[in-house]
């Protein structure tokens, strides 16, 4: 059984049934306690003289890809404007193309003598996400096809890697290490690949592991070379036994 059947991480949000994850991508970005901590970050930083940044939007610009690329700076204003909104100064960008967009959404040179007005001064950011996004077991085999892909990334020298048009890191590996722990731990049923509903569970999770493993040595992802090819089933070894013994915070 899983590790996290007990133990400290529950403190982070395994352990509640109401706080289990949908998939990723179904998450609206302004969703209440996104938006909760994006006010009050502004408010402390303010309030200690210093700027508040804004973070990183994944989805990067294409210049081979012309949707994908309007669908990223497309995406990237819509939440830099919401940053801005929430009275942050500015926002870390991760690619030259993305640099022209975010800085127009930001009021110049700073929005720092400004303060958020706040319901609450201890606003509740633990995710309740009820009714918000969709659960499904698609998004389980992306996030094992991704943690699969960005181990072996690490196992390779690199410690981000852009896939499939996002830039993930460590943090969203950490993030879908622990979504797919979070359905196990509270058995979360979803429809299956044939629409009947199927369990998570340990077993579940580890044929999806092989068979996403399989997928990827048969048609390599482009950010996989033959040599880096070789370390895939190691990757998924380690992916999936972070998963099973807890260790969600891996240097």
């Amino acid at each position: 059984m899983f590790r996290i059947e007990s133990g400290p991480l529950g403190l982070h949000g395994l352990a509640h049934r109401l706080q289990v994850l949908p998939d990723r991508n179904t998450i609206p970005h302004d969703v209440s306690f996104f938006q909760n901590f994006r006010t009050l970050m502004p408010e402390i930083c303010h309030r200690h003289g210093a700027h508040a940044i804004g973070g990183m939007t994944a989805l990067y610009p294409s210049r081979t890809d012309s949707r994908l690329n309007e669908r990223a700076l497309e995406v990237l204003k819509e939440d830099k404007k919401n940053e801005a909104d929430c009275l942050m100064d500015g926002a870390w960008t991760g690619h030259p193309d993305q640099n022209e967009i975010d800085v127009a959404q930001f009021p110049y040179p700073n929005q720092i003598a400004r303060r958020p007005q706040l319901a609450s001064a201890h606003p509740d950011l633990r995710p309740v996400p009820k009714g918000v996004g969709k659960t499904t077991l698609t998004s389980t085999r992306a996030a094992v096809r991704t943690v699969i892909r960005y181990r072996n990334g690490v196992l390779n020298g690199k410690g981000a890697s852009l896939l499939d048009g996002y830039m993930e890191d460590l943090a969203t590996d950490r993030i879908y290490r622990r979504m797919i722990a979070q359905r196990v731990r509270h058995k979360t049923r979803v429809p299956g690949d044939d629409g009947r509903m199927v369990e998570h569970s340990r077993e579940l999770v580890t044929r999806v592991f092989d068979e996403e493993l399989a997928k990827i040595q048969e048609d390599l992802p482009a950010e996989i070379d033959r040599q880096a090819a070789s370390t895939l089933p190691e990757a998924r070894r380690l992916a999936e036994e972070m998963i099973v013994h807890g260790h969600h915070s891996p240097v």
